[in-house]
């Protein structure tokens, strides 16, 4: 008999277990969730920042990777480039990023006094550390292209840096402070989201392939699993870097997300070496509430390999040892390498998709999953319910893949037609 439900979501990451939460807080749903744990879980290899300014200014591993692309490309042309200039994403994503960073506060208390779960919520600001004119350059940048958060943006000097973070690099000329960027423990915050969904009635099946989808004409009406078909009237892609697979079986469009490998380091317990969270253009490091130091993280366009691979580990390390002489005596207690589901203008995919009826979309978030998930999870509730939306999600539709392609298309027809 299969069981019937009022939404299936395909997919347990920090985006699923979110959406789980705040569809269930009313508990007037029949709700189920269903999630397979595959390496590479973005939200279990995710560093936890809170960056909504960083990762809208193409800190954190933006600027790295970015380096990268500019060395690299400097080697084969054989020419020097001008430094870079910070990758900073449209403004619709800031209002995305800015409105769920400000739901953290209020979702930890009610998490903790409602659901007895802890996220380790932190304040701890993002310090972008220079050690050249060029960072300060990359820096200026950043600062002339948002004059509108002014407010939350603290220029230190060396000297300033120095008294605040003591065990940074002697030979840093500043850095440049986020104040309103923290941290979270992303493996608690998934765990928290679920266990709070769970006691609000949704039922979760842990461990359980989906093998298919199930339509009639054009509307999805359940969901194949390995522990039997789910009947639902919708059902919201949370798959993460498997959603293009989960996209297709549901609505036979492909959606453009796939994997973008991130390798990271994670140090044993170390005694309090930072105060915040710090981003380079080397790699970040974000110490844990239980003292231990992460580092990461590559970028990389591997399909869905999950491996180390030790140059870009020595590299890391590198960074993060110039940046903190002292983790030059760090033991490293585990490597691993998580697979962010990128989309090519790095906006998630979120909402319906035009012809296909009980399908949603909740993916494609990249780097910001943990950052986003609040705001996604309350976006696809009152989408769901009908209720006015705390932001306009158009930039994120699908639809807007389909727009660019018939711009890009209709310059060449004229071009013929010419």
């Amino acid at each position: 008999m299969k069981k019937q439900y009022d939404i299936v979501i395909a997919g347990g990451g920090v985006i699923g277990a979110a959406c789980a939460y705040f569809l269930s807080k009313e508990k007037d749903l029949k709700i189920a969730l269903v999630d397979l744990k595959k390496p590479g879980n973005a939200s279990r290899a995710s560093a936890g920042g809170l960056w909504a300014i960083g990762e809208s200014v193409g800190l954190g591993c933006g600027v790295i990777f970015f380096k990268q692309m500019t060395q690299q490309r400097a080697e084969a042309e054989g020419v020097d480039l001008p430094p870079m200039r910070p990758h900073i994403l449209p403004e619709c994503f800031f209002e995305f990023a800015l409105k769920s960073n400000d739901m953290y506060p209020a979702l930890w208390q009610e998490l903790k006094d409602k659901h007895g779960v802890d996220f380790k919520f932190e304040k701890t600001g993002l310090k972008y550390i220079m050690y050249d004119k060029f960072d300060k350059l990359y820096a200026d940048s950043i600062v002339e292209q948002i004059p509108g958060l002014a407010e939350q943006i603290n220029w230190l000097s060396a000297e300033e840096l120095a008294i605040d973070e003591p065990h940074i690099n002697a030979d840093a000329i500043g850095a440049l402070e986020f104040a309103c960027d923290h941290q979270v423990n992303p493996y608690r915050l998934n765990e928290a989201y679920l266990e709070a969904a769970r006691q609000n009635g949704v039922e979760l099946f842990l461990q359980t392939p989906v093998t298919g989808v199930e339509k009639q004409g054009n509307k999805v009406t359940g969901v194949v699993t390995e522990a039997g078909t789910l009947s639902c009237k919708t059902m919201i892609n949370a798959a993460g870097a498997w959603a293009a697979e989960l996209s297709e079986m549901a609505t036979g469009t492909r959606i453009p997300v796939a994997p973008v490998k991130g390798q990271i380091i994670l140090s044993e317990r170390l005694p309090k070496i930072l105060k915040g969270c710090v981003s380079t253009t080397d790699c970040y490091i974000a110490q844990k509430d239980n003292g231990e130091v992460l580092i990461g993280s590559t970028t990389e366009e591997k399909g869905f390999d999950t491996s180390n691979t030790l140059p870009e580990i020595k590299e890391l390390a590198n960074g993060a040892m110039r940046c903190i002489p002292e983790l030059k005596q760090m033991n490293i207690k585990r490597c691993w390498a998580g697979l962010r589901p990128g989309t090519p203008d790095e906006l998630p995919v979120l909402g319906e998709m035009d012809g296909v009826e009980g399908y949603i979309n909740a993916c494609g978030h990249f780097r910001t999953g943990i950052l986003t998930s609040a705001i996604t999870g309350k976006l696809i509730n009152d989408l769901y319910r009908g209720l006015p939306l705390d932001i306009d999600i158009t930039p994120f539709k699908y639809a807007r893949f389909l727009k660019q392609k018939n711009e890009q298309q209709t310059p060449e027809i004229e071009q013929e037609l010419a």
